[in-house]
């Protein structure tokens, strides 16, 4: 089962910061999920909020200011400012698979020429899945280039994301912890779904999701997940990991 570090290392780290993106890969982290917002000039940038008082202190808003300002909107507890997608995949050459989750409440067609110039500035067709909650910007990058992998991503029981993620021709189905269960995770993969979840920090649920056979998990802790999945996999009938996660976290 791989371990996508959730926003990079969200509970080591500032969320989608260049920082935690770099802190991860140093100890080996080689996935990871992040946030992809447009700035007003249409910049792809990583970061979760609209509005940023949560993540900078700040009244800004994400589409509503340009890529140069975000830039030197630091986020909370770091000199760094909000990053670009592309500086972000440059601090980390050695990822082996991102998943791009657009941040959209609308069929905002912006996202996708930009998109594809840095997914082929970078050679990462074949190291990328462009994820999204919302059915329209999916349907948009499918007509663009229909052989760079989509994911549904599917946070409530309905709509039904295994119906979603195939009427969209999508290879990943990226699932609240909450709808993983072993029914349907098998219903999806063998649609031929890769089935990750998020987030899971919670030893417990890393070793249900491990024995109901998930191909992903997203976690704000990947090392930490990588040493309880580690363990799992050397005893799969283990009751539970050797510590835990918590305890595990003040290692790192």
């Amino acid at each position: 089962m791989l371990i996508y570090g959730h926003r990079g290392a969200k509970g080591v780290a500032m969320e989608n910061s260049l920082q935690g993106f770099q802190l991860a890969a140093s100890q080996g982290i080689e996935y990871f999920e992040l946030d992809v917002r447009l700035s007003s000039d249409n910049h792809l940038v990583v970061v979760h909020d609209e509005q940023l008082k949560r993540l900078a202190n700040s009244k800004l808003r994400v589409s509503k200011s340009t890529q140069q300002i975000l830039s030197n909107t630091h986020l909370k507890g770091t000199n760094q400012g909000i990053p670009t997608l592309e500086q972000v995949v440059l601090a980390c050459p050695y990822v082996k698979h991102w998943q791009f989750e657009i941040k959209t409440d609308r069929t905002n067609l912006n996202f996708v020429a930009p998109m594809l110039a840095l997914i082929d500035k970078h050679n990462l067709a074949d190291k990328v899945t462009i994820t999204s909650k919302h059915v329209g910007i999916l349907r948009a990058f499918k007509n663009a280039r229909s052989t760079i992998p989509r994911g549904y991503v599917q946070e409530w029981p309905l709509p039904h994301g295994l119906h979603v993620a195939k009427q969209l021709k999508c290879s990943m189905l990226v699932l609240n912890k909450s709808l993983a269960r072993k029914s349907y995770v098998k219903r999806a993969q063998k649609k031929g779904l890769h089935v990750s979840v998020w987030t899971v920090n919670d030893a417990d649920d890393m070793a249900r999701l491990f024995r109901v056979q998930a191909d992903s998990i997203i976690s704000d802790y990947p090392q930490a997940a990588r040493e309880v999945i580690g363990h799992l996999s050397h005893d799969p009938n283990a009751p539970q990991a050797p510590q835990s996660v918590s305890a595990l976290q003040k290692t790192q």
